[in-house]
């Protein structure tokens, strides 16, 4: 799953150095003369993007899509949405602000094939809606914000097509407002407030990766509910809580180290086997091992790993909201 892991992935990676010396978002590329339809009927006639075109005309962005501009689409299948929880039926009972905000998502100005994406990882694109969408290439295939872009290039008169396996969602919330939305992070969300670092986080300009045990995990470590949270020490709770946080320059530093990096935060599929510093400090750091399995991690006093039951969940951060960080739920506390 990780960069150049085989000679055909080093083969594709240096033919798309070389496609992406410079950076074609911009270039206008003229249509096959054969192609009339637009993107949103071209889109319509594909048979597993019914959500798609469904959520499109109720958010009254399907004109937008045939009439204004030429875009690029990473579109979610219907099989996506549905693992996202919006099934055609949720469509039609969603509000139209939320339903378009996470459309315009997936959309970027201009005409972009796969052969002038770049490799990154986390090579930068903003979508309509303003957000910073990162691309990769690892082992052969492209991810758009670590999903995966599983069909590219369906051509239109006005743009290009990329089907992906997941739902871009836009961060919707602060960290703790994230996780207030999950009722199995109530005691994450808890032992931040109680360890005085919830305006730390929710407005850190700093990028940060952050792993959120659940309540489950909480309880195993000997934190029964709230109650007990709100007993313990804060100062031993911030110093635990930072244990679970990978500032920027950790990644940017020491792993994601190509020329196309605009990264500062890791999504699952950038996380490779290493240990990581944390924002408790240089030592001691925590290890994450990644199989065909998924990613785990570890505490240095922990027996036994943590796993990553729920992972690359934006939120946003930053006095603007403008630099989103990573929300990783793990299945542990981690230990230093």
């Amino acid at each position: 799953m990780k960069l150049f892991r085989t000679k055909n992935s080093i083969a594709a990676v240096l033919s798309l150095l070389v496609l992406a010396s410079c950076d074609k978002r911009d270039q206008y590329v003229a249509p096959t003369p054969a192609l009339t339809d637009n993107i949103i009927t071209v889109a319509s006639k594909e048979s597993n993007l019914s959500i798609f075109t469904a959520a499109a005309k109720r958010a009254g962005l399907d004109q937008d899509m045939a009439l204004l501009g030429t875009y690029t689409i990473f579109a979610p299948t219907d099989a996506a949405f549905t693992a996202a929880g919006i099934t055609a039926a949720a469509v039609g009972t969603l509000p139209i602000d939320v339903l378009r905000a996470v459309l315009r998502n997936h959309m970027v100005s201009g005409r972009v094939r796969s052969t002038d994406l770049l490799p990154g990882p986390n090579a930068a694109y903003t979508s309509v809606q303003r957000e910073v969408l990162n691309c990769s290439f690892y082992s052969g295939s492209f991810f758009i914000n670590a999903k995966k872009v599983i069909q590219a290039d369906i051509v239109s008169l006005n743009g290009v097509l990329h089907k992906v396996d997941g739902v871009l969602m836009p961060p919707l919330n602060t960290l703790t407002g994230t996780a207030a939305a999950n009722p199995n992070l109530s005691l994450f969300v808890a032992a931040v407030e109680r360890a005085g670092l919830t305006t730390a986080l929710n407005t850190s300009t700093t990028l940060l990766t952050v792993f959120a045990p659940t309540n489950a995990a909480f309880n195993a470590a000997g934190f029964a509910d709230v109650a007990a949270i709100n007993a313990a020490d804060p100062v031993v709770l911030g110093n635990i809580l930072r244990y679970h946080v990978i500032p920027a320059a950790t990644l940017t530093n020491a792993v994601l180290t190509s020329p196309y990096n605009r990264a500062g935060r890791a999504f699952s599929i950038d996380l490779t086997s290493n240990t990581y510093v944390t924002a408790l400090g240089a030592t001691p750091t925590i290890t994450v091992a990644v199989s065909g399995t998924g990613v785990t991690v570890r505490g240095n006093s922990n027996t036994a790993a943590s796993n990553v039951t729920a992972a690359d969940i934006l939120y946003f951060s930053g006095a603007a909201g403008t630099r989103p960080g990573i929300l990783h739920i793990i299945d542990r506390v981690l230990l230093p």
